[in-house]
C-alpha cells in the first residue's frame, strides 16, 4: 500500500474535465516524449472525423496486459482524467513501471462522438442545470460499453458500434488479463463491480479509501434489481444474461424483442480469456450525506419502492405526451431524439418487470435504510431532469437546421421549464456537495492499483 500511497500523493488538482482534442494532443506528446516505452496506436475510426480510437500502449512487462478505458459512457469522463495521470506516471516512474510488471492498453476516450456531445458542461463550475442542458447518452444500442457481440437463449447481437469494434479489436490482440472500464456515477456514493472474487483485504481498503477523501460507500439501492451484492458497495459485475434472465422471470414472456443492445466489455472479453478479470469503480459528482445512512427506518423496502415506481410512471407518461407532440418535426440523423426515442421504448417494460418484482422479491420485506429509502425517491427526479435536458437540445437541434412550429417553441419552453423545476426540488430534498475531481481521480487510482497488485 506505501507505493500507491506514494503515487496519490502525486495526483494533481483537477478544476475541470479535459476536452476531446486536449486528450489527444497530451496522448501524442507522452508518445513523442518517452518513446522507448510509449507508443500511440490507432484501432480503428470513431463518429468522427479525424478523431480514431486511440490507444497508448506502454511496456513494462510481459507478466499482465491490462486494457484501460475512459468515456465507456460518453458524460462520465472521470476516468478519461484518471488516465491522463496514471499513463504520465507509468511512463516517467520506471522502477514503478517495472514493479507493476505489466503492459498497459490505455484508451482514454472510449466515445469520441458522445464525449464531444457533453463538452458543454466539462469546464469551470459544477452546476446542475448546466449539465443537463449539455447532457447526452445515446441509446443502449449505441452505447460502446453496451453493444458487443452476444448470444444468449434465444438472443442474438451481432451490431457493434465502430468504437466497440476497436475495443474488440484490441480485447483480440492482446487478450487482457485486467480490464477497468472507468465509469461515474452522478448522485451515489462510491461503489464497484468486480467479476471475480478479491480477498476481505483488497474489499476493506475499497470501502476505505473513499472515505479518506470525504466521499463515502454507496450504502443506497443497487443500481439494477439483478445486481447481486457481495458486500457494501461492492457488487458482482451485470452482464446481459443477468439483464435477460430478470426480464424473463418478471415479465413471464422471452424478453429478447424487449432488449435493444449487446453484451458488455466483460461479456466479450471472457470469451477471449476466461480467467479476465474486470473491474468497475463508479465515483459520483454530487453528494449528499444521507446516502451513507445505514439505518432502518421501519419501513419496508417494497413500500419505498412503490411509492418511488409510482412518481417514476407518472413521470414517464408526462414525458411520453411531450415526446409525441415534438415527434413529427425529428429528423433520423437527431442524436439526442435517437436517444429519447430509445428511452421510450424500452421504459414501459423495464417498468412492468420492476412493478412484478417489487410485488413479489422476498428480499423487500425487510426494512428500508435512510439511504435506500433517500436514494430510490430522488433517483425519479433525476432521471426527469436529463430526459428534459435530452429533449431540450434535441429541439433546438432541429430548430438551428430552420424547422420552426408552435409545438417545438412550446415544448422547448416547458421542457427548460420542468428541468429547472426538478433541479430545484433535487436541490429542495437534498442538501448535496460537488465533490472535488481529484479526490474521484484517486479513487479510481486505487482501485486499479489495489486489484492489480493485492487481488
Amino acid at each position: 500500500m506505501r507505493f500507491i500511497e506514494d503515487i496519490l500523493r502525486r495526483v494533481p488538482e483537477f478544476n475541470e474535465f479535459m476536452s476531446v482534442s486536449e486528450l489527444y494532443e497530451s496522448s501524442r506528446a507522452l508518445a513523442g516524449e518517452f518513446k522507448d516505452v510509449v507508443e500511440l496506436v490507432d484501432y480503428g475510426d470513431s463518429r468522427v472525423s479525424g478523431f480514431p480510437v486511440e490507444a497508448l500502449i506502454i511496456r513494462g512487462g510481459e507478466g499482465r496486459r491490462v486494457l484501460a478505458f475512459g468515456f465507456p459512457h460518453p458524460n462520465e469522463p472521470v476516468g478519461s482524467l484518471t488516465l491522463e495521470f496514471l499513463s504520465r506516471v507509468l511512463a516517467s516512474d520506471r522502477g514503478l513501471l517495472k514493479s507493476l510488471d505489466a503492459t498497459w492498453i490505455i484508451v482514454k476516450v472510449a466515445d469520441v462522438f458522445g464525449a464531444k456531445l457533453n463538452e458543454g458542461w466539462f469546464k469551470g463550475a459544477f452546476n446542475i442545470c448546466k449539465y443537463a442542458l449539455n447532457y447526452y447518452r445515446p441509446p443502449a444500442y449505441m452505447q460502446v460499453e453496451w453493444s458487443f457481440p452476444i448470444e444468449y437463449k434465444s438472443f442474438k447481437w451481432s451490431k457493434p458500434t465502430i468504437e466497440t469494434k476497436a475495443l474488440m479489436r484490441i480485447i483480440d490482440e492482446w487478450k487482457p488479463t485486467h480490464i477497468y472500464s472507468l465509469h461515474n456515477s452522478f448522485f451515489a456514493g462510491t461503489y464497484y463491480y468486480i467479476s471475480k472474487a478479491l480477498s476481505e483485504d483488497v474489499l476493506k481498503l475499497f470501502r476505505d479509501v473513499p472515505r479518506r477523501y470525504n466521499v463515502p460507500i454507496h450504502m443506497g439501492e443497487a443500481e439494477a434489481p439483478y445486481v447481486e451484492k457481495i458486500c457494501d458497495a461492492v457488487f458482482r459485475m451485470p452482464g446481459l444474461r443477468e439483464m435477460y434472465d430478470w426480464l424473463e422471470k418478471y415479465l413471464g414472456r422471452d424478453p429478447s424483442n424487449l432488449i435493444e443492445h449487446g453484451g458488455s466489455s466483460y461479456d466479450y472479453a471472457k470469451r477471449v480469456n476466461p480467467d479476465v478479470f474486470e473491474l468497475v469503480c463508479e465515483v459520483p459528482y454530487i453528494y449528499d450525506y444521507r446516502l451513507n445512512i445505514d439505518i432502518p427506518i421501519g419501513v419496508p423496502r417494497r413500500d419505498i419502492l412503490r411509492i418511488s415506481h409510482r412518481k417514476n410512471k407518472m413521470l414517464f407518461e408526462d414525458f411520453e405526451k411531450d415526446f409525441e407532440r415534438i415527434s413529427k418535426y425529428m429528423s433520423a440523423d437527431n442524436p439526442f431524439y435517437e436517444a429519447l426515442s430509445y428511452t421510450k421504448r424500452v421504459m414501459k417494460p423495464h417498468l412492468e418487470a420492476e412493478e412484478r418484482w417489487i410485488e413479489t422479491a422476498p428480499e423487500l420485506s425487510e426494512s428500508a435504510t435512510v439511504a435506500q429509502a433517500f436514494d430510490a425517491y430522488l433517483n425519479s427526479y433525476i432521471s426527469y431532469i436529463f430526459r428534459y435536458g435530452l429533449m431540450y437540445r434535441a429541439i433546438r437541434y432541429e430548430m438551428i437546421k430552420g424547422v420552426s412550429s408552435r409545438d417545438l417553441e412550446e415544448t422547448q419552453y416547458l421542457s427548460l421549464k420542468k428541468l429547472e423545476d426538478g433541479a430545484n426540488e433535487l436541490n429542495r430534498l437534498s442538501n448535496y456537495y460537488t465533490i472535488p475531481i481529484k479526490h474521484l481521480v484517486s479513487i479510481q487510482l486505487a482501485a486499479i492499483l489495489l486489484s492489480l497488485t493485492k487481488a
